[in-house]
């Protein structure tokens, strides 16, 4: 049971391997914080605890350092702003019942009548990252990127996360 735990945190970065179109992202922020203001970021302690395979979590930490460097924030050990990250996933299944109807009216009645089922399982994964203000330790953005798991090699992983990642950043309040 733990394995498959672990094998689907590894697999849960390879929900960005689908387009980004089946990849929901969304993001919100406090209105009132001076997002202009912050010019330093890092890790928190608890970001190193997300449960994923030490590949994925470089992978994810050095994406989000790339777009925090694009908005011009600079890696520090005395931040304005810690970088805070979760990610899950769930289990789902899809059951599909199909029924077919037979021929007639006849002389000898219907017939013909069956029906099938499809039973489709698949994991829908989540990654959030979330930016705390140092100074008032309060919440100040946050994004969230939801889709299906699907495994991959170590190349497309990098890929993907840098283009959900990308997207997630979008559209920070800076720009």
């Amino acid at each position: 049971m733990r394995y498959m735990k672990k094998l689907t945190f590894l697999a849960l970065i390879a929900l960005f391997l689908s387009a980004c179109s089946s990849v929901k992202v969304t993001t919100d922020w406090d209105p009132s914080a001076d997002f202009r203001g912050y010019k330093t970021f890092n890790f928190s302690q608890s970001f190193d605890e997300i449960k994923v395979g030490d590949f994925d979590k470089r992978r994810i930490k050095n994406s989000i350092s790339n777009e925090l460097e694009k908005i011009g924030y600079v890696l520090s050990d005395q931040p304005d702003l810690l970088v805070n990250g979760y990610v899950t996933s769930v289990e789902k299944t899809v059951v599909t019942n199909t029924h077919y109807g037979g021929y007639g009216p006849y002389y000898y009645g219907w017939g013909g009548w069956y029906s099938t089922t499809d039973v489709n399982q698949y994991s829908e994964g989540t990654l959030i990252v979330s930016l705390i203000d140092v100074r008032n330790k309060q919440l100040v953005w946050e994004g969230r990127a939801e889709g299906i798991v699907q495994p991959s090699n170590a190349k497309k992983k990098t890929r993907a996360t840098d283009e959900i990642l990308r997207e997630l950043f979008w559209k920070y309040p800076t720009k």
